[in-house]
């Protein structure tokens, strides 16, 4: 891990992710030596955060999407 890597709080979910899966493929072949083994295990935790930020947004997101529809049929129906 030599070379900068971006900041996982910049990267889209699907950056987020590709990073992520790379990081398991990397740790699943059993040649990264401890450091670096350590190393991609802290990114991992931060881009498994991001990601799980940014479906936690998307999904309060949809609920409120939804609110609205509910909110109305609400006020009809009373």
């Amino acid at each position: 891990m030599a070379k900068s890597l971006p900041d996982p709080k910049k990267l889209t979910y699907e950056e987020a992710l590709e990073a992520l899966e790379s990081i398991v493929e990397r740790a699943e072949s059993g040649e990264l030596p401890l450091e670096e083994a350590m190393a991609e295990h802290a990114r991992g935790e931060a881009l498994l955060q991001r990601c799980r930020t940014l479906l936690e947004g998307a999904e309060a997101q949809l609920r409120s999407f939804d609110q609205p529809a509910t909110d109305a049929s609400d006020e009809d129906s009373a």
